[in-house]
């Protein structure tokens, strides 16, 4: 019989919460969108995965706002800027040195924050008890990822 726990500890983490086939994101990294019950509009900046559908951070004046899918419009209409483009892209298996020896995990999430890009990887499995209100994504610079992606 395998023990549970080490086939967990071992697949968990480049195992996409999404499944096999990544779902596409509603909106491009740095592209305007509309916010319909404040008419107000903002750019994308940053999405991850949670649950079951991807979340998106949206800035809008001077506040990052966290939105699902169906709470913003889409323009299509990219925001000039001069932030390089991401190292790595969603769904990428990368290595993490997490302590004793680097471990692999999977891009869940990216987010530019003045003009660098963060990855989000999971850092605690998601089928464990949670045991405190922490996250279970971290969120590392290209600089301590290495791809490993085929």
């Amino acid at each position: 019989m395998i023990n549970q726990i080490t086939a967990l500890e071992s697949c968990w983490h480049i195992s996409p919460g999404w499944g096999k086939t990544m779902p596409p994101l509603a909106v491009e990294m740095l592209e305007k969108v509309l916010l319909p019950i404040s008419d107000l509009s903002g750019y994308c900046c940053g999405v991850e995965w949670s649950g079951q559908e991807w979340i998106y951070a949206i800035v809008c004046q001077n506040e990052t706002l966290y939105l699902a899918e169906q709470e913003f419009h889409t323009t299509n209409v990219l925001k000039k800027s001069t932030v390089s483009t991401p190292a790595f892209r969603l769904g990428d298996i990368v290595e993490v040195d997490f302590g004793e020896r680097p471990t692999r995990r999977i891009i869940q999430g990216i987010f530019s924050l003045k003009d660098n890009w963060l990855y989000g990887v999971e850092w605690r499995s998601p089928t464990l008890e949670e045991v405190s209100v922490q996250s279970r994504t971290i969120w590392l610079a290209d600089v301590d990822l290495v791809n490993v992606s085929v």
